[in-house]
Formats: C-alpha cells, structure tokens, sequence
C-alpha cells in the first residue's frame, strides 16, 4: 500500500459522513463493494473481487502479532457481558486510534484505525499504531463518540462523552461471532448454504459462544408475512449486528464465489487443508497463517487467542478492503 492510500486508509474521511439515512443492509453491500486495497503498480492485481454476493436486500497495516487468553475476555458471563453491551462504542466495526485530539474536526484524524482484534481497544490500538510504526497513546482513555470507539490521551477526551469502563469494548464471544460469520475457511462465508442452512449455522455459532441474549433472524423466513426465500438466490448471507444482538440470516448468491480471486483462493484452500481438516496446536495453525499470508501484501494484524477449552486449533479468515486473519486453538491438541 503507497503511503498516500496507508495515510486515507487512517483518516477514514468517510467516517463522520451522514449516513443515517441509509439502512444497514445498503451501507454493508456499498462499504463491500468498495476496495480499499489498490495495486502500487497497474501491474499489480487486486487482492480480492471488489463485489459482495448479490442478496436480498434486509440490512479497515501490515501483518503483527496478537495473543490473549480466551478465559480473559470471557470471563464475567452474562454481567460482564450486560456492562460491555451498555458501552455505545461496541455498535462500531473497531476502533480509532487518536493522539492529539482535534474538537474541531470530531475524531476526522485518526492515527491508526481497524477492525476489533480482541475486542479490547487499548491492546488493539498498541497494535495497529506498531503497525504503522508510531508509539503508543501516553495514558490512553477509551470512548465512544458518534457511535465509534475511540482511544486518545486522557487530558484530550472530548467533554461530555461516554468513556469505557474497563479494558474491554466488545466481548471476546461477540469478536469471534464476528470474525466467524465473515470467514472463508469454514464459517458463514466460506460456501453456499442455503437460507434455511445459514440459520442453522448462525445458531449453532451463537450457542456455541455462549451468547444466550442473541437472537437469529431470518426476515424471509418470518412467520405470519408470507415471506419466503428468493428463488433468484439460493444461498445465504450472514450479517451479526452488535447494538441490536442480532444474527441476520437473508438470501443470497454464493458468498464464497463472491470473494473468491487467484491472490484469496490458495490461502483458503492451504488454511482448510492444514489447519482446518487437521488437529493441531494454537502454535502450529499460527505458524501456518503466517507463512500462506506471506503472500498477501496487506493484511491486518493476525490475532492469537489461547481457548484451551478446544481440542484442536481453528482459523477465521474475512476478506473486504483487506484480509484478517483470527486463530484460536488450545497449547497441545488432541
């Protein structure tokens, strides 16, 4: 990425823009459809196809390294869980990394911005600004503000603005849904399923995580409308929407056909043969994420997180503007 697109990528002009009047499903399909990675060179391809699947319509430095405890993040339950929901930063898609804080252009320029890693933002934004070779933010205070998490120096936070309590913005369960309804290697975007499939899944990933308070929706599917899935599209689309604990299942063409390009397909294919279809350590699927992203030329930070509670080690993959990389695994398999 030219240090021109690295300095847009930061600055997010786009953030403070007046979208409120666009639903949720039309912001998704119109930020997906935007390619926010762009070649150096014209000879250069593009990371991945710039367009989302087709669907019926219903509702952001380099590689680094990340690791956590899974009991950390998740430990408190359904409390700890109720007070991160309370925080009104958690309805945003990451977290914006601030050291000298403008009034003037409310949060416009930004550090050091991306996707929730750990759900945490004072880690992720010691991370993201190492990415881009910048220290960290002396005494960092988190808040949220036009409904994004920000982290700036305590002296600088803006009046009147909600500040996190605690160290944790989205619970670590909410990250993982997240991160597994986008992913490529055997989550909610890694085939076609149909409508009725897609709700399955999403519902064994929200037991699964343990997230009692979440619903699945299928507005298609809604009894008493006379709706029904679109013939036009036979697969499935998963969305999570955190403000309203809602897993949103809608129809739609192939997810995976979608994204699919020749830069995305062999890490996906190498990722389900060596990690996903095999039994191994956080360590060892770690190590194979590494090496296949050597071949990708931008990526977020690849994330760690310890579950010892897993036999075997597993690896969520989104791609969008860039591609993420999450692996989570016990210290010994089997």
């Amino acid at each position: 990425m030219t240090d021109v697109m690295k300095q847009l990528q930061a600055a997010d002009p786009v953030r403070r823009a007046d979208l409120d009047a666009v639903d949720a499903a039309t912001f998704t399909d119109l930020r997906t459809a935007i390619p926010t990675d762009v070649p150096d060179s014209p000879a250069a391809g593009p990371i991945t196809s710039p367009a989302g699947p087709r669907r019926h319509a219903g509702r952001v430095g380099r590689r680094g390294a990340v690791a956590i405890g899974l009991a950390a993040v998740l430990t408190g339950g359904g409390v700890a869980y109720a007070a991160i929901h309370a925080f009104r930063g958690a309805d945003g898609e990451g977290v914006s990394c601030v050291s000298a804080w403008d009034a003037d252009d409310g949060g416009e320029h930004v550090d050091a911005a991306g996707p929730w890693l750990t759900g945490d933002p004072y880690a992720d934004c010691a991370t993201l600004l190492a990415e881009q070779g910048l220290p960290p933010i002396d005494d960092p205070v988190a808040f949220a503000y036009d409904g994004q998490t920000f982290v700036a120096p305590a002296d600088q936070v803006p009046d009147g603005v909600e500040r996190l309590e605690g160290s944790s913005a989205v619970a670590g369960a909410v990250v993982e849904l997240q991160s597994s309804a986008t992913d490529l290697v055997d989550g909610g975007r890694s085939g076609c399923r149909t409508l009725a499939e897609g709700v399955a899944w999403a519902e064994d990933e929200v037991d699964r995580l343990g997230l009692q308070d979440w619903t699945v929706t299928a507005p298609e599917l809604s009894p008493g409308e006379g709706a029904t899935a679109d013939p036009g599209l036979p697969c499935s689309y998963v969305e999570v929407h955190v403000g309203d604990r809602t897993v949103v299942v809608t129809s739609s063409d192939d997810p995976a056909e979608a994204l699919a390009s020749p830069e995305i397909d062999p890490v996906v294919a190498a990722l389900r043969q060596q990690v996903a279809d095999r039994c191994v350590t956080l360590d060892e699927a770690r190590a194979v994420v590494d090496d296949v992203l050597t071949s990708i030329d931008d990526e977020f930070p690849t994330t760690s997180v310890t579950d010892e509670s897993a036999r075997c080690a597993r690896v969520d993959l989104a791609v969008g503007g860039s591609v993420q990389a999450t692996v989570y695994g016990p210290a010994t398999a089997g």
